[in-house]
């Protein structure tokens, strides 16, 4: 569950310009991501969401103004979420080398670095990083078939409302 808290927090999280300092603890650490697999984890996380997004953000268009005109939305957010993906994911990949590398560094002890190490590289370990991605993919499912039309409906409500006092200005 961390694990999918963790690649969940690199969706919203941008990164910092910092540079981190190596230690022989954070050399373990990057070790330990390099054993969770992190880097190909977020590009397979990123790449099971995009087509629900893109599905998603077009479905939120319907019947407005963009569709009223004849503006092919579908082909808009495609193209949009294609150059968003690719940006989140050089951010997302720039924050585990260098952020999360110094997080680690912050709240977990060597020892507890050497546990999370002994755990990944378990067969359970194993098992729960193969995994993320499918529960992500689920996850995303559940939010879309569970939350989206609730979510629509206030989105579109707040552009409405938001488009409504600009006008009234």
């Amino acid at each position: 569950m961390r694990r999918l808290l963790l690649s969940l927090t690199l969706l919203i999280t941008l990164a910092s310009q910092g540079q981190a300092q190596t230690t022989p603890k954070k050399e373990k650490i990057k070790a330990l991501f390099a054993i969770m697999h992190q880097d190909s984890l977020v590009i397979k996380i990123f790449d099971g969401m995009a087509s629900s997004m893109v599905k998603n953000i077009s479905a939120m268009f319907d019947d407005t103004a963009y569709t009223n005109h004849g503006i092919d939305v579908s082909a808009i957010t495609q193209k949009l979420m294609a150059k968003s993906m690719k940006k989140s994911k050089e951010i997302a990949l720039r924050l585990l080398s260098e952020d999360m590398v110094d997080i680690y560094d912050k709240y977990f002890t060597m020892e507890e670095i050497d546990d999370f190490t002994t755990f990944y590289k378990s067969k359970s370990g194993q098992k729960l990083l193969n995994q993320t991605p499918n529960m992500s993919k689920d996850i995303m499912a559940i939010m879309s078939s569970k939350y989206q039309k609730d979510f629509q409906q206030s989105f579109m409500k707040d552009v409405e409302e938001i488009t409504n006092e600009i006008k009234a200005k």
